[in-house]
């Protein structure tokens, strides 16, 4: 395995999250365990479009090799394959909301943000147009 060097941790955990997806499947998983097709259909109603299925598989292999997801398959036909956090994933996505929050809190009216940080909690229901972040 090559070592790779940073100069700051947080460049590690930006490298870490870095891709298009993986910020969103983090989030997702917080809210609950979730099977390959269930995450694509939540990302399908949250934002009109789902990752193809290699761009999910791969980001979701990328997140178990740095330990942050955990895939768990059962022996059952057809298989049955549950994603959940791991305790370092739940940790992550405490940053990741944190990092929501300090962007919210910056805001300007050049940038928008289709979500606040409470959907990323939880705390609202995604479908719900006065959920949107103002």
């Amino acid at each position: 395995m090559q070592t790779k060097n940073y100069f700051l941790g947080c460049n590690y955990i930006i490298d870490l999250v870095d891709g298009k997806w993986k910020p969103s499947i983090i989030c997702s998983l917080g809210l609950g365990d979730k099977r390959f097709g269930e995450l694509r259909q939540y990302f399908m109603r949250l934002y009109g479009v789902a990752p193809a299925e290699k761009v999910l598989s791969e980001q979701l292999h990328q997140l178990i090799d740095h330990k942050i997801v955990k895939r768990t398959s059962y022996d059952v036909m057809p298989m049955k394959v549950i994603y959940s956090l791991t305790d370092e994933g739940r940790a992550l996505k405490v940053l990741l909301i944190q990092m929501t929050q300090f962007a919210e809190s910056i805001q300007d009216d050049s940038v928008h943000f289709k979500y606040s940080s409470k959907a990323m909690l939880g705390l609202v229901d995604l479908d719900l147009q006065e959920n949107l972040a103002d």
